[in-house]
Protein backbone atom coordinates (compact mmCIF):
# COMPACT_ATOMS: atom_id res chain seq x y z
CA UNK A 1 0.00 0.00 0.00
CA UNK A 2 1.43 3.37 -1.22
CA UNK A 3 1.43 6.41 1.40
CA UNK A 4 -0.68 9.51 0.70
CA UNK A 5 1.33 12.35 0.21
CA UNK A 6 -0.28 15.78 0.58
CA UNK A 7 0.65 18.38 -2.20
CA UNK A 8 2.17 21.52 -1.07
CA UNK A 9 0.67 24.89 -2.52
CA UNK A 10 2.98 27.97 -2.47
CA UNK A 11 1.03 31.46 -1.97
CA UNK A 12 1.67 31.97 -5.56
CA UNK A 13 -0.19 28.84 -6.68
CA UNK A 14 -2.96 29.51 -3.92
CA UNK A 15 -3.27 32.82 -5.51
CA UNK A 16 -3.66 31.38 -9.38
CA UNK A 17 -5.90 28.04 -8.73
CA UNK A 18 -9.31 27.56 -8.85
CA UNK A 19 -10.71 26.16 -5.39
CA UNK A 20 -12.22 23.69 -7.18
CA UNK A 21 -8.95 22.14 -8.21
CA UNK A 22 -7.45 22.02 -5.26
CA UNK A 23 -6.64 18.46 -3.93
CA UNK A 24 -7.51 17.86 -0.52
CA UNK A 25 -6.12 17.69 2.07
CA UNK A 26 -3.38 19.84 1.02
CA UNK A 27 0.26 21.39 2.56
CA UNK A 28 0.89 25.08 2.15
CA UNK A 29 2.61 28.17 4.68
CA UNK A 30 0.12 27.72 7.34
CA UNK A 31 -0.89 24.07 7.95
CA UNK A 32 1.26 20.84 7.26
CA UNK A 33 -0.35 17.35 6.54
CA UNK A 34 1.08 14.61 8.10
CA UNK A 35 0.01 11.84 6.53
CA UNK A 36 1.44 9.05 9.20
CA UNK A 37 -0.68 10.76 11.73
CA UNK A 38 -3.54 11.96 8.97
CA UNK A 39 -3.88 15.34 10.71
CA UNK A 40 -3.23 18.69 10.30
CA UNK A 41 -0.73 20.52 12.38
CA UNK A 42 -0.11 23.87 12.27
CA UNK A 43 3.03 25.93 11.24
CA UNK A 44 4.98 28.32 13.48
CA UNK A 45 4.00 30.64 10.33
CA UNK A 46 0.72 30.47 11.46
CA UNK A 47 0.85 31.06 15.13
CA UNK A 48 3.18 34.09 14.29
CA UNK A 49 0.72 35.52 11.80
CA UNK A 50 -1.90 35.50 15.02
CA UNK A 51 0.70 36.62 17.28
CA UNK A 52 1.36 33.81 19.45
CA UNK A 53 4.94 32.91 19.78
CA UNK A 54 6.37 29.93 20.95
CA UNK A 55 9.58 30.55 21.10
CA UNK A 56 8.96 32.79 23.47
CA UNK A 57 6.42 30.79 24.81
CA UNK A 58 9.19 27.83 25.44
CA UNK A 59 11.86 30.57 26.47
CA UNK A 60 14.08 28.94 23.73
CA UNK A 61 17.98 30.18 23.19
CA UNK A 62 19.90 29.81 20.17
CA UNK A 63 21.41 26.54 21.42
CA UNK A 64 17.67 24.67 21.66
CA UNK A 65 16.53 22.86 18.75
CA UNK A 66 13.75 23.84 16.19
CA UNK A 67 12.30 20.08 17.23
CA UNK A 68 11.16 21.58 20.26
CA UNK A 69 9.06 23.71 18.86
CA UNK A 70 7.72 21.80 16.25
CA UNK A 71 6.69 19.27 18.96
CA UNK A 72 4.70 21.89 20.58
CA UNK A 73 2.88 22.55 17.03
CA UNK A 74 2.26 18.43 17.32
CA UNK A 75 0.54 18.76 20.34
CA UNK A 76 -1.41 21.59 19.86
CA UNK A 77 -3.12 19.20 16.96
CA UNK A 78 -2.98 16.22 19.33
CA UNK A 79 -5.05 18.19 21.92
CA UNK A 80 -7.79 18.84 19.19
CA UNK A 81 -8.10 15.39 17.16
CA UNK A 82 -8.07 13.78 20.96
CA UNK A 83 -10.71 16.02 21.86
CA UNK A 84 -12.80 15.78 18.49
CA UNK A 85 -12.21 11.75 18.89
CA UNK A 86 -13.07 11.73 22.77
CA UNK A 87 -16.32 13.91 22.66
CA UNK A 88 -17.76 12.42 19.23
CA UNK A 89 -19.68 9.05 18.20
CA UNK A 90 -17.63 8.20 15.19
CA UNK A 91 -14.18 6.50 14.63
CA UNK A 92 -11.24 8.48 14.62
CA UNK A 93 -10.71 7.60 11.26
CA UNK A 94 -13.65 9.12 9.83
CA UNK A 95 -13.52 11.79 11.89
CA UNK A 96 -9.69 12.58 10.48
CA UNK A 97 -11.04 11.54 6.82
CA UNK A 98 -13.75 14.63 7.05
CA UNK A 99 -11.07 17.12 8.60
CA UNK A 100 -8.87 15.95 5.36
CA UNK A 101 -11.45 16.21 3.18
CA UNK A 102 -13.02 18.98 4.32
CA UNK A 103 -16.45 17.39 4.32
CA UNK A 104 -20.26 19.72 5.84
CA UNK A 105 -22.62 20.12 3.97
CA UNK A 106 -23.05 24.02 2.71
CA UNK A 107 -19.12 24.69 3.56
CA UNK A 108 -16.92 23.95 0.56
CA UNK A 109 -14.23 22.15 1.59
CA UNK A 110 -11.43 25.08 1.17
CA UNK A 111 -13.69 27.22 3.88
CA UNK A 112 -13.62 24.19 6.07
CA UNK A 113 -9.94 23.94 6.18
CA UNK A 114 -9.95 27.69 6.57
CA UNK A 115 -11.84 27.15 9.72
CA UNK A 116 -10.09 24.20 11.38
CA UNK A 117 -7.03 26.70 10.90
CA UNK A 118 -8.37 28.96 12.77
CA UNK A 119 -9.40 26.44 15.56
CA UNK A 120 -5.54 25.32 15.22
CA UNK A 121 -4.34 28.99 16.05
CA UNK A 122 -7.23 29.64 18.66
CA UNK A 123 -6.13 26.62 20.82
CA UNK A 124 -2.24 27.55 20.51
CA UNK A 125 -3.07 30.90 21.74
CA UNK A 126 -5.02 29.37 24.62
CA UNK A 127 -2.56 26.75 25.06
CA UNK A 128 -0.33 29.55 25.20
CA UNK A 129 -1.94 32.12 27.68
CA UNK A 130 -3.50 29.37 30.23
CA UNK A 131 0.35 27.01 30.31
CA UNK A 132 -1.35 24.55 29.68
CA UNK A 133 -4.00 23.25 32.31
CA UNK A 134 -3.27 19.59 31.81
CA UNK A 135 0.00 19.98 33.00
CA UNK A 136 -0.62 21.63 36.30
CA UNK A 137 -2.63 21.76 39.40
CA UNK A 138 -5.69 24.26 39.93
CA UNK A 139 -8.03 25.42 41.78
CA UNK A 140 -11.70 25.70 40.61
CA UNK A 141 -12.55 29.15 41.74
CA UNK A 142 -16.27 28.99 41.62
CA UNK A 143 -16.15 25.96 44.02
CA UNK A 144 -13.16 26.95 46.08
CA UNK A 145 -11.31 23.60 45.98
CA UNK A 146 -8.20 22.30 44.72
CA UNK A 147 -8.30 20.09 40.79
CA UNK A 148 -6.27 17.76 39.49
CA UNK A 149 -4.79 16.75 36.12
CA UNK A 150 -7.37 14.57 35.66
CA UNK A 151 -10.44 16.36 36.71
CA UNK A 152 -8.79 19.16 34.68
CA UNK A 153 -8.42 16.68 31.58
CA UNK A 154 -11.87 15.12 31.77
CA UNK A 155 -13.36 18.41 31.49
CA UNK A 156 -11.85 19.06 28.94
CA UNK A 157 -10.56 22.29 30.32
CA UNK A 158 -7.82 22.17 28.43
CA UNK A 159 -10.03 23.52 24.77
CA UNK A 160 -10.85 26.76 24.55
CA UNK A 161 -14.51 26.97 25.02
CA UNK A 162 -14.55 29.28 21.69
CA UNK A 163 -12.77 26.32 19.42
CA UNK A 164 -15.52 24.11 21.33
CA UNK A 165 -18.23 25.99 19.94
CA UNK A 166 -16.78 26.25 16.55
CA UNK A 167 -16.01 21.88 16.61
CA UNK A 168 -19.79 21.98 17.05
CA UNK A 169 -20.46 24.20 13.95
CA UNK A 170 -18.11 21.91 11.34
CA UNK A 171 -19.91 19.03 13.19
CA UNK A 172 -17.16 17.34 14.66
CA UNK A 173 -18.54 17.43 17.99
CA UNK A 174 -21.70 15.06 17.34
CA UNK A 175 -22.11 12.52 19.34
CA UNK A 176 -23.95 10.11 16.42
CA UNK A 177 -21.68 8.05 14.09
CA UNK A 178 -21.05 9.72 10.38
CA UNK A 179 -19.32 5.74 10.39
CA UNK A 180 -21.60 4.30 7.89
CA UNK A 181 -22.10 7.10 5.55
CA UNK A 182 -18.35 7.65 5.06
CA UNK A 183 -16.86 4.18 5.40
CA UNK A 184 -16.47 3.59 1.96
CA UNK A 185 -14.40 6.68 1.51
CA UNK A 186 -12.17 6.43 4.55
CA UNK A 187 -11.17 3.19 2.97
CA UNK A 188 -10.01 4.48 -0.26
CA UNK A 189 -6.54 5.50 1.13
CA UNK A 190 -6.33 8.58 -0.92
CA UNK A 191 -5.98 11.06 2.10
Amino acid sequence: MKQFKAPYYSEEQMAEIEEKDLQFPYSDKYLTYDSVKRQYIPTEALLLKHNVDLVEFLGLTDNNSPNDINEELEYISDQIYSYIEKISGSSAETLKWIIAKGVKLGVSPYRFRQMFEEILWKQARFYTNNDDLTKAIGVDMEQKQWLNKGVLYNEDRHIDPKVKSRLISLGLSWTGSYDRQFAHLVKLENW
